[in-house]
């Protein structure tokens, strides 16, 4: 069922491949449906079939038809909501990952999205959400309590508005890539229209794959893959030396790697030489788990709490993802007393991490998004 879902995720179908892996399914192809929706590759595992001749499941195909209508009638409106006030304000805003990505898919509808993610650096915040506020969008979620944005909806749309500030929340960031620099290298983008902004090839790629590989992702979708190879397929030819000289700059190359690596099960030829993985210890033994293709269908079933700092390149986001893994927000008092929870436990994983140490560490706080909460010695590699 892996390999079949992988095919669906080329940008340009091999109609072999994709009849050999339904043939190899059997059977149990009708069950390819909901682990297909799962990973938001309903529309594209549909186009698959389709186009290797291959029956295509009603669920599919109905699924197909909604969303190439929602593509077509929706999307469009809600970008012009969202980004033609904050063109009127005088603001330049960046659209990030679904709609930008979404105009490089072959077809209509292939991209299945519940949002639209702009950015906009910290000083304009305020002044875009009141043009916007003036357009008739409402805050359905505010940017306090620790998030990087705000998320506003509209009665006219059934898709949020995500106003970017951020990538991550600091206690999640594995890496250096930010806001200011995605948006200070903003270029038009006139497939979203004329007030829409997007990014050089070379900082899309890697902000795809750094979103696909943030900690609480893990590489967990399918489509965030998918995402890669139609952006990379779409257009002119890939400069892979300037992805991979962003990927360093902004300490991300592991992570970008790590993408990469996946992508090729798409068909993306991205250069192995230029994107190395690390070559043993701990953190390779970790993305082994992420590199065998059934791991997006069995992640719910396999412990990943290894896996942020695996893909963190540096000693000292290690550190600060070791800390912050025992952040909670449940209540203002536990948020006044995060500073003091979080040094001692995690100065109580490190003496527990220290060779020699015979005791087992104390269970830490219960992380929602990491369902084992065994450390791995995360801050050596």
């Amino acid at each position: 069922m892996a390999r079949l879902l992988w095919e669906a995720c080329r940008r340009h179908v091999d109609r072999e491949a994709v009849r050999a892996a339904a043939a190899a399914c059997g059977p149990r192809l009708e069950a390819a449906v909901g682990p297909a929706v799962d990973q938001r590759l309903g529309p594209l595992l549909g186009r698959a079939l389709r186009l290797a001749g291959w029956r295509v499941p009603d669920e599919l195909g109905a699924l197909a038809a909604v969303q190439r209508a929602e593509a077509q009638l929706v999307l469009p409106r809600a970008l012009r909501l969202a980004l033609d006030p904050l063109g009127d304000a005088g603001l330049e805003p960046v659209v990030m990952k679904g709609p930008a990505v979404a105009a490089r898919y072959p077809e209509p509808g292939l991209r299945p999205m519940e949002d639209i993610d702009v950015l906009l650096p910290r000083p304009f915040h305020g002044r875009a959400l009141e043009a916007l506020r003036g357009a008739g969008w409402r805050v359905a979620r505010p940017r306090a309590g620790g998030h990087y944005d705000t998320v506003l909806c509209h009665r006219a749309v059934p898709l949020a508005l995500e106003l970017h500030h951020g990538l991550q929340s600091w206690y999640e960031r594995a890496h250096t890539l930010g806001p200011d620099e995605l948006w200070a290298r903003r270029v038009p983008d006139a497939r979203l229209g004329g007030a829409a902004w997007g990014l050089p090839l070379e900082h899309e790629i890697v902000l795809l794959a750094a979103h696909a590989g943030k900690p609480h992702h893990g590489f967990a979708r399918m489509v965030w893959i998918a995402d890669l190879a139609m952006v990379v397929g779409h257009g002119p030819a890939v400069d892979w030396e300037r992805v991979a000289s962003v990927a360093r700059r902004t300490r991300s190359a592991t992570v970008v790697a790590t993408a990469l690596a996946l992508a090729r099960r798409a068909g993306v030829e991205a250069p192995a030489s230029l994107f190395p993985l690390p070559v043993g210890g701990w953190r390779r033994a970790a993305l082994e788990r992420v590199l065998d293709p059934g791991w997006p269908l069995e992640r719910d079933r396999v412990p990943t709490f290894h896996l942020r700092f695996a893909l963190a390149d540096t000693v000292w986001r290690r550190a600060v993802l070791l800390a912050g893994s025992a952040h909670e927000q449940q209540s203002r008092r536990r948020r006044l007393a995060w500073p003091v929870l979080a040094a001692g436990q995690a100065t109580a994983r490190w003496r527990g991490l220290r060779p020699g140490r015979g005791r087992r560490p104390p269970d830490p706080a219960p992380d929602p998004r990491a369902p084992d909460a065994r450390n791995p010695s995360v801050l050596s590699a």
